[in-house]
């Protein structure tokens, strides 16, 4: 399993932005930069930036037909950029994952596997998101996230000074 990161790409900030000429506009882009990656299958982040700094609002992943220009702009998840981008102030952004072929190195084309593996890491990086925002307009797949509890590594920071366990685990996994 191989992904490439591609982005920051600036979204349209109302949806009257996300409809007609400047959404092909937009998609046009995308494809005179990286070829292909908008029919390409993988996971997708919607963010607002502000300076330097980007919160994540929504994570979602492409169906096995539509590829990336096919799915992100539809009417419901369109609700929630334009929400996003009314809640926090900056400019509303996406990041493109993008599944590759590791021998080839070109987008991989929708299949059941490829569609197993998307989702696994859809789950992942719904998580990521939860912790770096824990209003990530995301429904589906936070209930975990949002509800296990281990102190000083999942949830809720620990007040005060961790134990030695804690202090080993996280230095472990690198938090």
């Amino acid at each position: 399993m191989q992904y490439q990161v591609y982005g920051p790409f600036w979204s349209p900030r109302v949806e009257e932005e996300a409809k007609g000429e400047a959404l092909r506009a937009f998609w046009d882009e995308i494809e005179e930069m990286h070829p292909g990656l908008a029919r390409a299958v993988g996971i997708y982040v919607f963010s607002t930036c502000h300076g330097e700094n980007y919160t994540p609002w929504y994570v979602g992943k492409t169906n096995a037909q539509a590829g990336f220009r096919g799915e992100i702009f539809q009417d419901h998840k369109l609700n929630h950029y334009v929400s996003a981008s009314q809640r926090k102030k900056g400019y509303p952004a996406i990041h493109l994952i993008a599944k590759i072929e590791p021998v080839r190195g070109n987008f991989c084309r929708a299949s059941a596997r490829s569609g197993r593996e998307i989702d696994e890491l859809e789950t992942v990086m719904i998580g990521m998101a939860l912790r770096a925002n824990p209003n990530v307009q995301n429904s589906k797949k936070t209930w975990f996230n949002k509800n296990c509890s281990v102190p000083g590594i999942i949830g809720p920071s620990i007040i005060g000074r961790p134990s030695e366990a804690v202090s080993t685990l996280r230095n472990t996994f690198d938090l």
